[in-house]
């Protein structure tokens, strides 16, 4: 008997739907899975076997085809065990094909028929309720998997603890409906800007990378502050809107790092990955492509500690997702794309023994020591950052004086003041001056007269590429909006002009690039 079940696999962050067809007919007994089935999809047969037997059901000696349509693509992963084992009980004639017709499944099982969370639910979810006949479907998963499945409102969730609960449930066509409650408010964080002594020029600085999504680079001695401001930035951002969390939650539920007790990322991404991480580790990759670092730090902020001790190799393969916003992973059978628009945070010392412009401590390295160390940072990728900001050391007398400024509260309703502004001005709900075209800046920014002038003239006389040219225009762009004003005045460009890095220009990748 031939049967036909409905369900659906993860291709990058997006689903797809797959038919599994099972097909158990007289001849010599034999189980064979076709339709492109990686490793892990091939061994279910194993799983689903001994589950079945242990659920107290019997399979007959026959040949069972089992085929995962479309069969051009490959399959991988252990959500297909449950699909395949609910076809052998309808082509064994112990289910109805009218008992699961209506159903779509996903699932992992455990060798006592125990269903077991996967990866992708919320995507799966998520093309449910892109089908036409979504209200007609009941999406079927592991207990486990429903908490970031219910941020899908429309499709209804059905979550049997069992292969046997399950069964049951369709032999009498009903199905409890499980819904998890499920909230993208932020929980208040316990670190806070405030506590942070001294530095304002660099708490300025994290405001206006908050406000517009700039890239920043804090340059200072060991003991400065660097680490302690980037640890903070997150705590600045604006909340996630809704539309930013279900792109974040479908991210990490991908990876495999959601966190099942919540069912959703609540919080704007803060990824801190150790100087030792790969490539693939960073930018996502792998024989199947899970998402690297910097999608994991999609709508947050990526916090590369210590830069310069990155290998040049990692730190290059950055360039390509922070002008785009997005890492294609291309393999022989399939290409896959990860979101990845994120705001770069990185730290680093300005020389190797970190004390280079110490007006307290004297620097020891030579002037070769410290250009050979400078240059692990190129110019292109130092092109891309549109914030450098010195961190000088702060004086012990500072730390036992309380900071009476403004805390992380007060700094980020004046961020979200200025992302509305963005918002209005670029009709989006996750649009920020840093992904503006450049051209369209220059032509409908409010940038007045004298600082264009201004910003010419500094641009020649600094050899400032087209690139770096547009992304002083941005930050000048981001500063106005914080300070609430329309125009785009000198004092703004002059500014942001103060953040460009010196001594890098004529490093600088030339050729028109203005987007």
């Amino acid at each position: 008997m031939l049967a036909s079940i409905r369900s659906a696999a993860v291709l990058g962050i997006d689903a797809y739907d797959v038919t599994v067809e099972v097909d158990v007919a007289r001849g010599l007994p034999n189980w064979v899975i076709v339709g492109l089935a990686a490793s892990a999809v091939k061994e279910s047969r194993e799983r689903v076997s001994a589950a079945l037997a242990n659920a107290g059901f019997t399979i007959p000696s026959r040949r069972i085809t089992t085929n995962l349509a479309p069969a051009d693509i490959r399959k991988d992963g252990t959500a297909f065990d449950l699909p395949i084992a609910i076809g052998v009980l309808v082509g064994c004639g112990v289910l109805s094909p009218d008992a699961v017709n209506r159903c779509v499944f996903a699932g992992e099982l455990g060798l006592d028929a125990t269903l077991r969370p996967v990866r992708g639910a919320l995507s799966i979810a998520r093309r449910v309720a892109a089908s036409e006949n979504c209200s007609a479907l009941t999406l079927v998963l592991p207990p486990t998997n429903v908490a970031e499945a219910s941020l899908v409102r429309e499709v209804r969730i059905a979550a049997p603890a069992s292969l046997g609960e399950l069964v049951e449930w369709l032999k009498n066509g009903e199905f409890p409906e499980a819904r998890a409650r499920s909230s993208w408010r932020n929980e208040e964080h316990l670190i806070d800007l405030a506590d942070v002594a001294g530095q304002e020029a660099a708490k300025r600085a994290l405001a206006i990378a908050a406000a517009g999504s700039h890239g920043i680079l804090l340059v200072g001695p060991p003991g400065a502050g660097k680490t302690m401001l980037a640890r903070r930035l997150p705590t600045i951002l604006p909340a996630l809107t809704d539309a930013e969390a279900l792109e974040v939650t479908a991210v990490h539920s991908v990876a495999g790092v959601l966190d099942v007790a919540t069912g959703a990322v609540t919080r704007r991404p803060f990824r801190a990955p150790h100087h030792s991480v790969s490539t693939a580790g960073l930018i996502g990759g792998g024989s199947t492509p899970r998402p690297g670092e910097v999608s994991l730090a999609h709508h947050g902020v990526l916090f590369l500690d210590e830069l310069l001790e990155f290998p040049r190799g990692v730190l290059e393969a950055l360039r390509q997702p922070m002008e785009d916003g997005f890492v294609t992973i291309a393999r022989a059978l399939a290409s896959v794309r990860f979101p990845a628009r994120f705001a770069l945070a990185a730290a680093m010392n300005p020389c190797p023994c970190g004390h280079s412009g110490d007006p307290i401590k004297p620097c020891v390295c030579a002037a070769a020591e410290i250009l050979k160390y400078r240059g692990r940072l190129s110019g292109p990728l130092a092109d891309r950052i549109d914030m450098h900001v010195s961190v000088p050391p702060v004086a012990l007398s500072r730390l036992a004086v309380r900071y009476g400024g403004d805390g992380s509260a007060a700094i980020r309703a004046r961020v979200e003041q200025a992302r509305l502004r963005q918002r209005r001005r670029y009709d989006g709900e996750s649009a920020c001056n840093a992904r503006a075209p450049g051209r369209w800046l220059e032509t409908h920014g409010g940038l007045d007269t004298s600082a264009r002038t201004m910003l010419m003239t500094a641009g020649d006389r600094l050899h400032l590429s087209a690139r770096a040219f547009h992304r002083v225009l941005r930050v000048a762009r981001t500063i106005a909006d914080l300070a609430g004003e329309s125009c785009i005045s000198v004092a703004h460009v002059s500014e942001a002009l103060g953040y460009r890095p010196r001594g890098m220009e004529h490093t600088h990748e030339s050729g028109l690039e203005v987007a």
